[in-house]
């Protein structure tokens, strides 16, 4: 009796155990390129819909939902902001089940209309995808402020001056998906459209043969109304200084066609030169100068038109046109000075010099949307650009006597040039393939008249291939790369021909939670301008003359940088070293040539010289001190210099500081921004940059956006730039003054409007531009 009641209890037992096990689900979520993707969220719902369980993966992008009924079907969703949502049907689940890896793929569509209260930032291999917040976005009524706003590590953002620069002075191309953007087109941004910002401060082989040290890509939903448009403006009270621009889109069916107007102007009645020389002869003499400040008239106005044209069928192919018409007029480029010599009577030296260039450009792009998860790209651009340049320098006993010395020519430049470029691109689950090639041929013909008659006719061409390999190994990121160019030059039967191997690598790995560590190692060449390149004599002053060199060839630099990145909501920080070599780079020159009558002059050009290197150090904090209210970010850095010439050698350290302060209440926005001086380095120049100081105050209403705003506020004079020449036959030190910028008083105003259907226009992902005149000045 007890054996039997013993079997039915265990059978009982046995029978209630099956039917309350507790089971899990479990799994990983990555994003399309097979990288995890944190702080998603994961529910269970029951068939019909009733909710189970929930929870967010975590670092590593994994997932588990435990303490589940055995038998049941269940609804598996996954869902985070800005991808498309997945669910996932799992019927009578009687096991613990792993599900694998669950891909989200992006979709901009369902990232309209969501707020973002705090910026979120997701770090890439390559870069920085940031979602700005709420805060940021009601703050700005540009582009150009929104970037501000946001201050992204290493970036310095002049949204009065519409500039945007490394810390350091390094170019940044700015591009609205993906397409290079023109400062009409970042000023006309509407910051409510901007889905992401992507900040790539290590460009791949991609941009391999751009100069560009960052690029900033807007990634913005495309006009949502029939026809909107708007327009702003950055005017100041008694100084000659604008950035003005209009814009206007339209759609139609799958078209949308587009308009932009943009006027850049400044107007001085006073810009001076403070300047000291010394000359040192071969025969033991030398000659000292102080040039003393005469002010004299800059101004210069620059237009630009631009018309587009975008046809877009969703997933099949997008179609974009674009063309531009750009005016540059300098009518008054001029500079006065009182040359004083000890033992002789002062003379008045002005330089006179006008400077007018136009360049249409037609841009034609196609986009083609293949099957599993590749695209084609296609890009042709066509470019005019037509040049006219004149300068004239005179010495004389008296301000606008008659010169007892002139030397005076004038320059005509025409250029053609045809860039095109394809680029296929294939993601896989984990890995993305991208491969590109890229052609440029283009013909200048420059004319020189007066104290220079020549004429200078130039071919050059450049052919670029790369391919990168993007993924992840276990926690490593990696980005590997490698481009092949060939550069060639030809002016009447003499020039080169430059191969170059670009490889690039990028690594990274997260030390521990919000920590990131990582390696960057890239190669490339840089080409002598085409100016560098004429073999132009041109005489600046009775003492000095430029002349340039047929003889100078590509140099290759090496570019190392390991950097430890940290963040959260509240603080972002980033610790960085990095160290660049240049390889007999193209440096000052400059000799002591006697003349046929016993005179001297001073011959400035450049040459290959030995090498050249630049260690940094460079720290950044960002800290939202008060959540939608009130950030603040700080920089600073040291730069040590190494120049190498066959004749010279100079070492230079120099420390740079700055931050900005961002604070928003209600519809009010308060923006400052400060740094000093970014000095540098180079061949024998030690280069002064432009300090940094804005304050500006706004106030947001309805579509109207209007704010008052002050440059160099804590300046009474406004030193624009500076240098100093550490030759051993010829020292100078050269400061710059335009004090109607110092503490100039500035008012902003911008207006917005849209109505009727929407359109949502495909993006274009090149873009090709060519501008130099080849003109020797």
């Amino acid at each position: 009796m007890k054996k039997n009641l013993l079997c039915l209890l265990f059978i009982i037992c046995a029978v209630t155990s099956l039917y309350g096990q507790n089971i899990r689900i479990s799994g990983m979520v990555s994003d399309e390129k097979g990288e995890p993707m944190p702080s998603v969220n994961v529910a269970l719902r029951h068939i019909d819909s009733t909710f189970v369980a929930g929870c967010v993966t975590d670092s590593r992008g994994m997932f588990a939902l435990r303490q589940l009924e055995v038998g049941d079907s269940y609804l598996l969703q996954v869902s985070f902001m800005g991808c498309v949502p997945q669910t996932i049907r799992l019927d009578n689940v009687e096991k613990p089940m792993e599900v694998g890896t669950i891909v989200l793929v992006e979709d901009a569509v369902s990232l309209q209309g969501v707020t973002v209260t705090a910026s979120n930032v997701m770090k890439k291999v390559d870069r920085q995808i940031i979602l700005p917040s709420q805060r940021q976005v009601k703050a700005s009524s540009s582009g150009y402020e929104l970037l501000a706003h946001m201050q992204l590590p290493g970036l310095k953002v002049d949204g009065v001056q519409q500039k945007v620069s490394t810390v350091g002075g390094g170019a940044v191309q700015l591009r609205i998906n993906d397409i290079q953007a023109s400062v009409a087109q970042v000023q006309a941004l509407r910051p409510e459209m901007v889905l992401r910002v992507e900040y790539i401060d290590n460009p791949g082989v991609r941009y391999g043969d751009t100069d560009a040290e960052a690029v900033v890509n807007y990634v913005v939903k495309r006009p949502q109304a029939g026809v909107m448009g708007g327009f702003s403006a950055i005017n100041a009270v008694t100084t000659g200084f604008g950035n003005d621009n209009l814009y206007l889109r339209a759609n139609y069916k799958l078209s949308e066609f587009g308009l932009d107007y943009y006027i850049s102007y400044r107007d001085y009645d006073e810009r001076y030169v403070d300047e000291t020389q010394t000359f040192f002869f071969p025969d033991g003499g030398q000659r000292n100068r102080v040039f003393g400040k005469v002010p004299t008239a800059f101004n210069y106005v620059t237009h630009t038109i631009e018309a587009s044209y975008n046809l877009t069928k969703q997933d099949k192919y997008v179609f974009n046109a674009l063309f531009t018409e750009e005016i540059e007029d300098y009518p008054h480029n001029d500079m006065g000075e009182v040359i004083r010599e000890a033992g002789k009577p002062d003379l008045y030296s002005m330089t006179l010099a006008e400077n007018y260039s136009r360049i249409p450009s037609l841009d034609l792009y196609y986009r083609l949307f293949l099957p599993r998860n590749q695209h084609l790209t296609m890009n042709v651009v066509g470019t005019y650009l037509y040049s006219d340049y004149k300068r004239d320098y005179r010495e004389s006993g008296e301000m606008g006597g008659e010169p007892s010395s002139q030397y005076a020519y004038a320059t005509k430049g025409k250029r053609y040039s045809l860039i095109g470029e394809a680029g296929y691109r294939k993601d896989f689950s984990q890995v993305a393939l991208s491969a590109g090639l890229k052609y440029t041929q283009a013909y200048t013909s420059n004319r020189y008249t007066g104290a220079v008659d020549e004429a200078v006719n130039m071919h050059n061409s450049t052919l670029y291939g790369y391919v990168q390999l993007q993924g992840k190994w276990a926690k490593l990121k990696y980005a590997l790369g490698a481009g092949m160019s060939r550069e060639a030059f030809d002016r009447t039967g003499e020039g080169y021909t430059f191969y170059t191997f670009r490889p690039m690598l990028t690594v990274a790995y997260p030390v521990f939670k919000g920590a990131n560590l990582s390696y960057v190692f890239n190669t490339y060449p840089t080409l002598p301008s085409l100016s560098a390149l004429s073999d132009i004599r041109q005489q600046k002053t009775d003492l000095e003359v430029n002349r340039g060199n047929p003889g100078l060839t590509p140099y290759r630099s090496y570019n190392n940088r390991l950097r430890l990145s940290w963040g959260n909501r509240i603080v972002n920080a980033q610790l960085q070293g990095s160290y660049l070599h240049q390889k007999n780079p193209i440096m000052q020159q400059v000799a002591c040539v006697a003349q046929p009558d016993g005179s001297y002059l001073f011959e400035y050009s450049q040459d290959n010289q030995k090498r050249f290197s630049q260690l940094n150090g460079q720290c950044y904090v960002g800290v939202t001190v008060v959540p939608d209210l009130l950030s603040v970010s700080l920089y600073g850095g040291v730069n040590r210099f190494e120049s190498r010439g066959r004749e010279y050698a100079h070492d230079y350290t120099a420390w740079y500081a700055g931050g900005s302060v961002s604070l928003n209440y209600k519809g009010f926005t308060f923006y400052g921004e400060m740094g000093n001086r970014y000095r540098s380095l180079f061949g024998e120049t030690l280069n002064y940059g432009e300090e940094t100081g804005t304050v500006q105050c706004s106030y947001q209403w309805k579509d109207w956006n209007a704010g008052v705003g002050m440059l160099y506020p804590f300046s009474s004079t406004s030193r624009t730039g500076g240098y100093k020449l550490l030759n051993k036959l010829h020292q100078s030190k050269s400061w710059t003054y335009i004090d109607d910028n110092a503490r100039m008083l500035y008012f902003t105003l911008s207006w917005k409007f849209s109505s009727g259907r929407k359109h949502q226009a495909g993006d274009k992902t090149m873009n090709n531009a060519d501008r130099d005149t080849g003109i020797a000045m």
